[in-house]
Protein backbone atom coordinates (compact mmCIF):
# COMPACT_ATOMS: atom_id res chain seq x y z
CA UNK A 1 0.00 0.00 0.00
CA UNK A 2 1.35 3.30 -0.86
CA UNK A 3 0.04 6.89 -0.03
CA UNK A 4 1.34 9.70 -1.03
CA UNK A 5 2.98 12.20 0.81
CA UNK A 6 1.62 14.67 -1.39
CA UNK A 7 -2.02 14.44 0.62
CA UNK A 8 -0.27 14.67 3.81
CA UNK A 9 1.76 17.56 3.29
CA UNK A 10 -2.50 19.03 2.16
CA UNK A 11 -3.18 18.39 5.58
CA UNK A 12 0.54 19.88 7.21
CA UNK A 13 0.33 23.28 5.41
CA UNK A 14 3.10 22.70 2.53
CA UNK A 15 0.37 23.20 -0.46
CA UNK A 16 -0.57 26.12 0.54
CA UNK A 17 2.97 27.54 0.72
CA UNK A 18 2.37 27.00 -3.57
CA UNK A 19 5.79 25.05 -3.42
CA UNK A 20 5.78 21.20 -5.32
CA UNK A 21 7.62 18.56 -3.73
CA UNK A 22 10.32 17.49 -6.36
CA UNK A 23 9.53 13.85 -5.86
CA UNK A 24 5.84 12.34 -5.93
CA UNK A 25 7.06 7.99 -5.04
CA UNK A 26 4.99 7.96 -1.69
CA UNK A 27 5.30 7.00 1.35
CA UNK A 28 5.39 3.13 2.04
CA UNK A 29 3.55 1.38 4.41
CA UNK A 30 6.54 0.78 6.57
CA UNK A 31 7.31 4.09 7.14
CA UNK A 32 3.70 4.69 7.88
CA UNK A 33 3.69 1.69 10.44
CA UNK A 34 6.66 2.92 12.08
CA UNK A 35 4.74 6.81 12.69
CA UNK A 36 1.45 4.72 14.25
CA UNK A 37 1.43 4.15 18.14
CA UNK A 38 -0.08 0.30 17.33
CA UNK A 39 3.52 -0.62 16.10
CA UNK A 40 4.14 -4.34 17.40
CA UNK A 41 7.13 -5.39 19.65
CA UNK A 42 8.61 -7.47 16.35
CA UNK A 43 8.54 -4.54 14.41
CA UNK A 44 9.75 -2.00 17.38
CA UNK A 45 12.73 -4.47 17.93
CA UNK A 46 13.68 -4.72 14.31
CA UNK A 47 13.59 -0.76 13.88
CA UNK A 48 15.64 -0.33 17.12
CA UNK A 49 18.32 -2.82 16.28
CA UNK A 50 18.63 -0.56 12.95
CA UNK A 51 19.12 2.17 14.77
CA UNK A 52 21.72 0.84 17.44
CA UNK A 53 24.03 -0.30 14.74
CA UNK A 54 24.69 3.24 14.27
CA UNK A 55 23.37 4.83 17.66
CA UNK A 56 24.97 5.98 21.12
CA UNK A 57 22.72 8.89 22.10
CA UNK A 58 22.65 10.25 25.41
CA UNK A 59 20.89 13.32 24.88
CA UNK A 60 17.34 13.59 23.77
CA UNK A 61 16.04 16.50 21.78
CA UNK A 62 13.84 17.11 18.72
CA UNK A 63 11.47 14.89 16.85
CA UNK A 64 10.58 11.28 17.99
CA UNK A 65 11.36 8.53 15.07
CA UNK A 66 8.27 8.14 13.17
CA UNK A 67 7.10 11.63 13.53
CA UNK A 68 5.75 13.77 10.41
CA UNK A 69 8.02 16.49 9.89
CA UNK A 70 5.70 19.96 9.82
CA UNK A 71 6.51 22.41 7.03
CA UNK A 72 8.16 25.77 7.95
CA UNK A 73 9.57 28.72 6.12
CA UNK A 74 13.46 30.22 6.53
CA UNK A 75 14.94 32.70 5.05
CA UNK A 76 17.59 31.40 2.85
CA UNK A 77 21.25 32.41 2.75
CA UNK A 78 23.47 30.52 0.49
CA UNK A 79 22.32 28.28 -2.49
CA UNK A 80 20.38 28.11 -5.71
CA UNK A 81 18.28 30.24 -3.82
CA UNK A 82 19.82 32.37 -1.79
CA UNK A 83 17.83 35.78 -0.84
CA UNK A 84 13.98 33.47 -0.38
CA UNK A 85 12.07 32.97 2.01
CA UNK A 86 10.91 29.09 1.36
CA UNK A 87 10.13 26.15 3.02
CA UNK A 88 12.64 23.18 2.49
CA UNK A 89 10.39 20.60 4.00
CA UNK A 90 7.98 21.41 1.31
CA UNK A 91 10.74 21.70 -1.41
CA UNK A 92 11.97 18.11 -1.02
CA UNK A 93 8.86 16.35 -0.34
CA UNK A 94 9.56 12.64 -0.09
CA UNK A 95 12.93 13.04 -0.77
CA UNK A 96 15.33 11.35 2.18
CA UNK A 97 16.27 14.85 3.71
CA UNK A 98 19.14 15.71 6.44
CA UNK A 99 18.07 18.49 8.61
CA UNK A 100 20.63 20.02 10.52
CA UNK A 101 19.27 22.47 13.22
CA UNK A 102 21.67 24.79 15.15
CA UNK A 103 22.37 27.95 17.23
CA UNK A 104 26.06 27.86 16.81
CA UNK A 105 28.43 27.23 13.82
CA UNK A 106 31.93 26.35 16.33
CA UNK A 107 34.42 24.46 14.07
CA UNK A 108 32.70 20.97 14.85
CA UNK A 109 29.47 22.01 13.96
CA UNK A 110 31.38 23.28 10.78
CA UNK A 111 32.90 20.05 10.08
CA UNK A 112 29.55 17.79 10.58
CA UNK A 113 27.94 20.16 7.64
CA UNK A 114 30.80 19.60 5.90
CA UNK A 115 30.81 15.79 5.76
CA UNK A 116 27.26 16.26 5.30
CA UNK A 117 27.80 18.42 1.98
CA UNK A 118 30.19 15.66 0.78
CA UNK A 119 27.49 12.99 1.24
CA UNK A 120 24.71 15.15 -0.57
CA UNK A 121 27.36 15.19 -3.69
CA UNK A 122 27.59 11.59 -3.57
CA UNK A 123 24.38 10.60 -3.48
CA UNK A 124 23.00 12.68 -6.50
CA UNK A 125 21.48 9.46 -7.61
CA UNK A 126 19.18 8.58 -4.47
CA UNK A 127 18.06 12.51 -4.31
CA UNK A 128 19.67 12.87 -0.97
CA UNK A 129 19.16 16.87 -0.04
CA UNK A 130 20.11 18.47 3.24
CA UNK A 131 19.81 21.92 4.77
CA UNK A 132 21.11 23.74 7.23
CA UNK A 133 18.65 26.29 10.25
CA UNK A 134 20.80 28.54 12.13
CA UNK A 135 18.16 29.27 15.00
CA UNK A 136 18.57 33.13 16.47
CA UNK A 137 16.64 36.19 17.18
CA UNK A 138 18.99 38.32 15.34
CA UNK A 139 18.95 36.97 11.64
CA UNK A 140 20.28 39.66 9.76
CA UNK A 141 23.59 39.54 12.69
CA UNK A 142 24.26 35.94 11.35
CA UNK A 143 23.82 35.74 7.75
CA UNK A 144 27.01 37.49 6.97
CA UNK A 145 28.58 34.52 9.03
CA UNK A 146 26.85 31.91 7.36
CA UNK A 147 27.65 33.06 3.98
CA UNK A 148 31.59 33.20 4.75
CA UNK A 149 31.57 29.72 6.39
CA UNK A 150 29.32 28.65 3.10
CA UNK A 151 32.10 30.19 0.89
CA UNK A 152 35.73 29.37 3.24
CA UNK A 153 34.52 25.54 3.26
CA UNK A 154 33.43 25.43 -0.17
CA UNK A 155 30.10 24.23 1.29
CA UNK A 156 28.08 23.38 -2.33
CA UNK A 157 25.37 21.38 -1.74
CA UNK A 158 23.88 22.17 1.36
CA UNK A 159 22.03 25.91 1.67
CA UNK A 160 22.50 27.62 4.88
CA UNK A 161 19.71 29.11 6.20
CA UNK A 162 18.28 31.18 9.04
CA UNK A 163 14.60 30.66 11.38
CA UNK A 164 13.75 33.31 13.17
CA UNK A 165 13.53 32.40 16.93
CA UNK A 166 15.46 30.17 18.89
CA UNK A 167 12.95 28.18 19.91
CA UNK A 168 12.70 26.53 16.39
CA UNK A 169 9.82 25.13 14.26
CA UNK A 170 6.66 24.35 16.12
CA UNK A 171 6.25 20.76 16.22
CA UNK A 172 10.39 19.82 15.84
CA UNK A 173 10.49 19.47 19.58
CA UNK A 174 14.20 21.12 19.59
CA UNK A 175 15.36 21.79 23.33
CA UNK A 176 16.91 25.18 24.35
CA UNK A 177 20.02 24.15 25.33
CA UNK A 178 20.53 21.77 22.06
CA UNK A 179 23.58 23.20 20.23
CA UNK A 180 23.34 21.05 16.96
CA UNK A 181 20.04 18.88 16.19
CA UNK A 182 20.70 16.49 13.28
CA UNK A 183 16.98 14.68 12.30
CA UNK A 184 16.64 12.43 8.97
CA UNK A 185 13.47 11.91 7.36
CA UNK A 186 11.85 10.69 4.23
CA UNK A 187 8.50 11.36 4.89
CA UNK A 188 8.42 10.26 8.62
CA UNK A 189 11.66 11.15 11.27
CA UNK A 190 14.29 7.97 10.65
CA UNK A 191 16.83 9.55 13.01
CA UNK A 192 17.78 11.94 15.09
CA UNK A 193 20.69 13.26 17.62
CA UNK A 194 21.68 16.02 19.34
CA UNK A 195 23.80 17.71 21.13
CA UNK A 196 24.73 20.38 23.77
CA UNK A 197 27.56 22.78 23.46
CA UNK A 198 30.98 21.26 23.35
CA UNK A 199 29.19 17.69 23.40
CA UNK A 200 30.19 17.62 19.25
CA UNK A 201 32.92 15.40 19.26
CA UNK A 202 34.81 13.56 15.82
CA UNK A 203 33.21 10.35 16.80
CA UNK A 204 30.01 11.36 16.74
CA UNK A 205 30.07 13.45 13.28
CA UNK A 206 31.16 9.77 12.25
CA UNK A 207 27.81 8.59 13.60
CA UNK A 208 25.75 11.19 11.91
CA UNK A 209 27.37 10.12 8.46
CA UNK A 210 26.30 6.36 9.16
CA UNK A 211 22.83 7.25 9.94
CA UNK A 212 22.43 8.02 6.82
CA UNK A 213 22.68 4.69 5.05
CA UNK A 214 18.85 4.86 7.03
CA UNK A 215 17.57 6.86 4.34
CA UNK A 216 20.18 6.42 1.13
CA UNK A 217 18.53 3.11 -0.59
Amino acid sequence: MLISLSGLMWGTGCEKSGQTAQSQTGVSEKDLENSTADVSTAEQSAMDADQAQTERVTYQSGMEIGAIPMPFEVSDVTGPNKGKTLCYRCLYGERPVVGIFVRELDAPTTMLIKKIDSEVATHQDEKLAAFVVMLTDTPVDVKRDLEKIASENQIKHVPLTVYEGTAGPPGYNIKQDASVNVMMWEGVVIANRAWQAGQLKPEEIREVIADTRLIVH
